[in-house]
């Protein structure tokens, strides 16, 4: 398994006319946590793309349980739990750094492995060698 804390405050900008915050800015939140789980990694969006290989959103998700509101400290704890094969699925936990065990949201993203002309590819190898050194070989 794969695990990064992404730590944010809600903006402003982000809460509705109840004060909490906005329904679709939580998979903005999850874009920003997946990114930089992936430099965190050692492999860009970046790299990927000036390899050829795109990893478009196929599918999302989200259940909101407690909103947020303006000025709060939050973490979006983002996990890889499966080693990808097709497809790769990352989920999301927004928790609050005041009580980290309270879940306000949680999501799942499944990504697909794409050639720049869209046309389904396997998993790159970069991305591959990455996983396995953060994860170990999987098994087959």
């Amino acid at each position: 398994m794969i695990r990064y804390d992404y730590h944010f405050k809600v903006r402003y900008k982000d809460i509705d006319q109840m004060g909490v915050m906005y329904y679709s800015r939580y998979f903005e939140y999850y874009e920003a946590a997946r990114t930089d789980m992936m430099r965190d990694m050692g492999l860009t969006y970046k790299e990927l793309e000036s390899q050829g290989i795109m990893m478009p959103v196929v599918h999302s998700e989200a259940d909101y349980y407690s909103g947020p509101g303006f000025d709060d400290h939050l973490t979006c704890i983002t996990e890889v739990t499966q080693f990808p094969r097709g497809k790769m699925e990352i989920l999301y936990r927004i928790v609050t750094d005041d009580n980290p065990t309270k879940v306000l949201n949680q999501g799942k993203t499944i990504h697909a492995f794409v050639k720049m002309n869209g046309r389904p590819t396997r998993m790159p190898d970069t991305l591959k060698q990455v996983l396995e050194q953060k994860w170990g070989t999987p098994s087959e």
